[in-house]
C-alpha cells in the first residue's frame, strides 16, 4: 500500500510542478524536475518520471517535451491560454458591480491559473470610478434572483428605489410585479427588460434601483421580447425611437463614427467628407452627441429630423424630443 501511495504522491506532485512552473518559454529539464521533486521530499528516477508523464498524458494533460540544450518538459494546452486569461482578468478589473476585496480575491484566483512565469504580466492596474450609490453586493443579489426568474420562467416582485436629496435610498412601500424578459448592458449599467403586470406594458428596470427582489411562484406573463431590439442601436434603449439616419461627416470623425456605430457601417466618400447611414435611437443622448461634434457632422436624413436639427441648432434652442420611457 505504501508503494502505491508514494507513486500517487509522485504523480500528483509532478503534475503540480509542471502546471505551476512551466510553459512553452520555460520548459524544465529532467534533472531540474528530479531536483524540484526531491525538494518536496519525493524521490523520482528518470524511468518513474517517464511513467508519470505517460499517465498524465493518458488522462488529458498536454505534457510536451522539447529537445535541445534549453529544452525540457512543459504543459502546452491549458484550460485558458495566456491571451484568454488576460482578457478575462481585464474584464473583471473594470467590472464595477463587485466589492474591491472580492474583486482582488477573484483576480488572484484567475492569475493562479497561469504558470508562475506568466502571473506577473497578468495583473495590470486599472482604476475604475464607482458611480452607483448602490452597494455591489445588493446588485449581485438582485441579478442572481433575476437570472433565476428568467431560467425558471417566473415573475419577480420588488420595491422600486429612489434617492432623496440627502442621497439616501428610499424604497417604495408598494411592491411591483414584473415578468423578466432579459438583461441588457448599456453605458456600464444593467437594465432589466420586463413586462409589468399592472401596466400591461414592457418597461426597463435598473437592478441597482430594485430592493427586496423576490422570485415569485407566479408563471411569467406578457408577450415574448427580443432584448437585442432594445440594445443594438446606439444612444438609447427604446426601439420605438429607432430611426435610420444619414450623416455627413468630416474625415477626422471616421474613428469616432466607427466607435459609435460599429465597424460594419459603410463610410461613403463625398469630396473631403463622407456619408454614413446607421440606425440610432433618436434620444437626448443622440442630439447631445451631434451637438458636441459642432460643424464636423451634419444630419442629412430623415427629413423631419434634419429640419428639426437645423431649425433648433441654428437658433440655439435646446433639442429635446419627447422623453423616452424612464428606467426605474
Amino acid at each position: 500500500m505504501g508503494k502505491h501511495t508514494d507513486q500517487r504522491d509522485r504523480t500528483l506532485l509532478l503534475a503540480r510542478i509542471l502546471q505551476e512552473e512551466t510553459d512553452e518559454k520555460h520548459p524544465m529539464p529532467m534533472a531540474a524536475l528530479s531536483a524540484r521533486m526531491a525538494r518536496h521530499g519525493v524521490s523520482a528516477e528518470r524511468k518513474s518520471i517517464y511513467r508519470d508523464v505517460a499517465a498524465l498524458r493518458k488522462h488529458g494533460m498536454d505534457v510536451i517535451f522539447r529537445a535541445g540544450s534549453e529544452g525540457g518538459w512543459y504543459v502546452g494546452r491549458r484550460t485558458f491560454s495566456q491571451s484568454e486569461l488576460r482578457t478575462i482578468i481585464d474584464a473583471v478589473s473594470v467590472y464595477r458591480w463587485m466589492p474591491d476585496e472580492q474583486k482582488d480575491a477573484l483576480l488572484d484566483k484567475l492569475a493562479a491559473m497561469a504558470p508562475l512565469p506568466q502571473r506577473k504580466s497578468l495583473r495590470r492596474p486599472v482604476t475604475v470610478r464607482r458611480r452607483s450609490a448602490a452597494h455591489p453586493d445588493e446588485v449581485r443579489a438582485a441579478l442572481d434572483r433575476i437570472h433565476t426568474a428568467i431560467q425558471n420562467r417566473k415573475a419577480l416582485s420588488f420595491l422600486p428605489v429612489v434617492y432623496d436629496k440627502g442621497k439616501t435610498r428610499v424604497a417604495d412601500v408598494s411592491r411591483r410585479t414584473v415578468s423578466p424578459k432579459g438583461l441588457l448592458w448599456f453605458e456600464e449599467n444593467y437594465y432589466l427588460l420586463a413586462w409589468d403586470h399592472k401596466d400591461r406594458a414592457m418597461h426597463l428596470c435598473r437592478p441597482d434601483r430594485m430592493s427586496e427582489v423576490l422570485v415569485t411562484g407566479m408563471p411569467a406573463q406578457g408577450p415574448a421580447a427580443d432584448p437585442g431590439r432594445w440594445s443594438n442601436a446606439p444612444f438609447g434603449l427604446n426601439p420605438a425611437r429607432r430611426e435610420r439616419v444619414r450623416l455627413r461627416c468630416r474625415q477626422e470623425l471616421a474613428g469616432e463614427i466607427l466607435d459609435r456605430f460599429g465597424s460594419d457601417v459603410t463610410l461613403v466618400s463625398e469630396g473631403e467628407n463622407f456619408i454614413v447611414t446607421a440606425d440610432v435611437v433618436v434620444s437626448p443622448r443622440f442630439w447631445g452627441w451631434l451637438a458636441a461634434q459642432g460643424d464636423r457632422a451634419a444630419l442629412v436624413a430623415p427629413p423631419w429630423a434634419a429640419k428639426l436639427w437645423k431649425d433648433r441648432y441654428q437658433t440655439g434652442e435646446e433639442v429635446l424630443p419627447a422623453r423616452r420611457p424612464q428606467a426605474v
